[in-house]
């Protein structure tokens, strides 16, 4: 029975973070008492094993779990067979539990070795080190981070521009320590005592608050020179019409229609989703010089879909397009040190790379283009793919290329030079990476143009989650974003990460919207995550002195 009230308790914790989390609950303030239950779980299994070893990081997996299920649900809403479903479902939350674990386990070790105060301490430092990791490596997988749960309240977070994501992370941490203590605390001292102790978390939580709201009123709105961007959301269906079932140069024409019916002499750039541009590449293998047919980057400017934009910008000469795109790469004949992703073309001795990427074509200038760098794990990367390389034929296809994708390493920015547009490109899930889009703006980006298909998943949480992350990368860096989605939702983020002009979900829509061109760089810009880094030092220095600790105690 004991053991099921610690179980209940555990997951209590994963319930209290899906009600908090954007696009489920949305009560974010419940982020700052989440991990109680947990802590109080452990603590009915110290005391019911008092003497004995067992481990509680079992009991701590179901608590992660249910946050991670009830969260992440969604994954199954993917329109594939149902082998396919409960692997694309199963497989993330299985993993990410047991990673998130990981800092559970370690504040046990700390605990064993030295004493609780010092394990919860080190609790802070090893999940924000685990963060600092689900961020940089192949399973990278940052959704979940802790700062993440207040991204539909950018009035709270305005002090992002200086500490990133990170810091709400630590904010979350904090409180819900100070808040554990003086529960556990509480029956044991006097009222006047108990009530003294409500002062710091208090203090705590409406500090950073009320500094927010003074920062977002006084914000100087929107810096910079102004543009005007055309976006458009072509609502075509990812499933029975993008790949295959609609001609990809028809849907080509629909949305340069939609954006036809908006565009202005004024306009300056159109924003098209991911994967807007795809079609059937074929090389000829008879001629000298293989003659390529598609979106090959040995030549995109032949492509048709490049011409068929080139002739829309004869009729909008200022205007500059910017598209997302399933690309491939052609190698030389015999090419040596082909990169893993490299694939073979049947019965030759001639390889490609695919990618998801962006084209960006400006008027009278040589087209240029990006790779997608943040690559979805299992679905556009076999993760540890010089291991692994042979499995990559299993991922799931969603985006209309399967196996490992390439990736770019330059976080390149795109010129448009008469409009001063500096355009950084974030593809998908390449959003919700803070460190990754500030590196682009420190290249000189000044506009954040975010192209994504979030049609996967039908009408969940999934989109809407995905939607709200935009607002901290428009803090963070103080920059204003673009966003075309395929089926929504399409929308401008301002610096001060209020959404505007927001799209109806699964409804093909156009419209015209003024961005500004903000050349300042935030503290977090500059600098990067600190406070990943700085976690990430901090935890194994304690971890050296709880085992040093240990090892005293033995002698």
């Amino acid at each position: 029975m004991e053991r099921l009230r610690i179980a209940a308790w555990s997951a209590l914790s994963g319930l209290l973070w899906a009600l908090a989390w954007p696009g489920i609950g949305g009560m974010a303030w419940l982020a700052f008492v989440a991990w109680l239950p947990l802590f109080h779980a452990e603590r009915l299994h110290d005391q019911r094993t008092a003497g004995r070893k067992r481990a509680f990081v079992p009991y701590a997996l179901i608590g992660l779990f249910f946050w991670n299920a009830l969260t992440s649900w969604w994954f199954f809403m993917v329109s594939e067979p149902l082998s396919t479903r409960l692997v694309s479902g199963l497989a993330p939350m299985v993993v990410n539990t047991l990673l998130m674990a990981l800092p559970w386990w370690l504040r046990r070790v700390v605990h064993k070795w030295s004493d609780v105060h010092l394990a919860g301490w080190a609790f802070v430092a090893f999940w924000m080190s685990f963060e600092r990791l689900h961020h940089a490596w192949d399973l990278q997988w940052p959704w979940f981070s802790l700062g993440n749960v207040f991204a539909g309240h950018p009035v709270w977070i305005q002090w992002y521009e200086w500490t990133g994501m990170m810091g709400g992370t630590l904010w979350v941490l904090l409180l819900n320590l100070h808040f554990d203590r003086m529960v556990k605390g509480w029956r044991s001292r006097a009222l006047v005592h108990n009530v003294i102790r409500i002062v710091p978390p208090f203090v705590l939580v409406m500090l950073p608050i009320v500094l927010s709201m003074w920062r977002f009123n006084h914000y100087r709105f929107e810096r910079g020179v102004p543009v005007e961007v055309v976006v458009v959301q072509p609502n075509v269906d990812p499933y029975s019409e993008k790949f295959g079932g609609v001609d990809p140069l028809d849907q080509l024409d629909r949305m340069l229609q939609q954006a036809e019916n908006v565009v202005t002499d004024s306009t300056v750039l159109l924003v098209l989703p991911e994967t807007a541009l795809q079609e059937n590449a074929t090389v000829d293998l008879h001629g000298i010089r293989p003659v390529l047919n598609g979106l090959w980057e040995n030549d995109l400017e032949r492509s048709r879909s490049a011409q068929r934009i080139r002739a829309f910008q004869q009729e909008h000469p200022r205007v500059s397009v910017l598209s997302g795109m399933s690309s491939a790469y052609l190698f030389p004949t015999n090419a040596s040190d082909l990169p893993v992703t490299a694939r073979p073309i049947g019965g030759t001795d001639l390889y490609y790379e695919a990618y998801n990427a962006a084209i960006y074509l400006v008027p009278d200038t040589a087209v240029q283009h990006y790779h997608k760098s943040k690559l979805v794990a299992g679905v556009e990367l076999m993760p540890f793919e010089s291991v692994l390389g042979p499995l990559s034929a299993l991922s799931v296809d969603l985006g209309g290329t399967t196996g490992s994708l390439g990736q770019q390493k330059e976080r390149a920015v795109l010129h448009y030079g008469d409009a001063g547009l500096r355009i950084v490109p974030a593809i998908c899930y390449e959003s919700v990476f803070g460190e990754h889009v500030a590196a682009h703006v420190r290249n000189g980006g000044n506009l954040i143009a975010i192209m994504t298909n979030d049609g996967w998943w039908a009408d969940s949480p999934g989109y809407r989650q995905h939607l709200t992350f935009a607002t901290i990368r428009a803090i963070e860096t103080r920059r204003s974003i673009v966003r075309s989605a395929n089926t929504g939702i399409s929308c401008m983020v301002d610096q001060r990460g209020v959404i505007h002009q927001r799209t109806e979900w699964w409804r093909p829509d156009a419209f015209r919207t003024t961005v500004y061109l903000n050349e300042d760089l935030t503290f977090f810009v500059r600098y990067g995550d600190l406070l990943g880094h700085a976690a990430a030092m901090v935890a194994l220095i304690l971890l050296v002195f709880a085992a040093v600790q240990r090892r005293r105690a033995l002698a």
